[in-house]
């Protein structure tokens, strides 16, 4: 049903006749959840999708929490200890690179006030420092479809309660919950790249099992995806030092850039992927291996060929602009000891669709 805003209040000219004649008892408007969303959660939520116009994004800035004490390096799988103070200007970098592009930037550390979040970063919930979600991580705790948020479960033990913390952030913002995974289900936003809004592609990885993406999908189903494929991650067992520790996510080595193309690294990924690609007609920049250690699939896009992305991926860079992709080159020579690019470390909150698969 088409509707036709026409008031101050944004209110469905389909539904005056239902609210004028108040000596009647009151029935169901006829409305879509959708159709209303604006009127009643203030923003019409959604970005289901990776290249659509980037409208305003969640990030939160690192703190403390992403240098946790040396001995510990390898239980939270980082090379080295970063320089935090570092790491928070190349941050700063990154939001000022969105702004720079429109893009309204909002920080989970000043939505949440209720919450130390400094002091909960660094404890909870098992006394452990959250050394991601500070840096790169707002991704990975959900996603947003049209109409509202899905909150993932996180996998490993230093990120678990970052669910709770993203929940009061998009309450704060007027964001509809739709989904939580719960249960067994594990599932991580890391693990979600659409291809347009009806087409998705899920990693399956040691950050996202099985059960999660049976409940995640089942939502998306609802919501109007037609197509699920499922692309199987390596990851690690005790060795976690490259190339062995495989990835965490999919965002990690499959990035789409523009209608019809990507980056993608092929050892992280089956053959069958590949193929899969081939049939949807997207043509594919292979990333060396030297920058797949550092993430160079994991690009941020602000509108349809128009990407974020390190520097210091130099080959990456170019060789995304020798096909015409217009590359913002923001410094993250430190961050990206954190394990994470810009990708991870945002959460869109409003994309525009953007293309669709085949030009419909």
């Amino acid at each position: 049903m088409p509707t036709y805003f026409t008031d101050k209040n944004g209110v469905p000219e389909n539904t005056h006749m239902f609210l004028e004649d108040k000596k009647k008892p009151a029935h169901p408007l006829p409305l879509t959840y959708l159709e209303e969303l604006e009127v009643i959660w203030g923003k019409r939520w959604g970005a289901q999708s990776e290249i659509g116009r980037l409208k305003e994004v969640l990030v939160i800035r690192p703190g403390d929490e992403v240098a946790p004490p040396e001995e510990d390096l390898v239980f939270y799988q980082f090379e080295k200890r970063v320089n935090v103070k570092k790491v928070r200007e190349e941050f700063e970098g990154l939001i000022n690179a969105l702004k720079d592009e429109g893009v309204i930037v909002y920080d989970i550390r000043e939505l949440v006030k209720d919450v130390d979040i400094d002091k909960w970063m660094l404890k909870e919930p098992y006394g452990l420092p959250h050394a991601r979600f500070g840096g790169p991580g707002a991704r990975d705790v959900g996603f947003v479809i049209e109409g509202g948020a899905i909150i993932g479960r996180m996998s490993l033990p230093y990120r678990r309660g970052e669910e709770y913390i993203t929940m009061k952030a998009l309450a704060a913002l007027g964001v509809p919950v739709l989904f939580m995974v719960h249960g067994k289900g594990i599932f991580e936003g890391g693990n979600v790249v659409w291809l347009d809004p009806e087409h998705v592609v899920l990693g399956k990885s040691v950050r996202t099992n099985q059960e999660g993406i049976d409940q995640v999908s089942h939502i998306l189903r609802m919501n109007g995806v037609k197509e699920i494929y499922v692309v199987p991650i390596p990851g690690h067992l005790h060795n976690t030092k490259w190339p062995a520790g495989g990835f965490a996510h999919l965002d990690c080595v499959f990035g789409y850039v523009d209608d019809g193309l990507a980056t993608i690294y092929p050892p992280g990924v089956p053959y069958d992927f590949i193929e899969y690609l081939r049939s949807k007609d997207i043509n594919m920049i292979e990333v060396p291996p030297e920058e797949a250690k550092w993430l160079a699939s994991n690009t941020l896009a602000i509108e349809p060929g128009k990407v974020i992305l390190p520097q210091e991926l130099e080959k990456t860079v170019r060789a995304l602009e020798k096909e015409g992709i217009d590359v913002i080159a923001i410094p993250w020579e430190e961050t990206k000891y954190l394990g994470g690019g810009p990708h991870c470390a945002t959460m869109p909150l409003i994309r525009d669709p953007g293309p669709r698969l085949g030009g419909d």
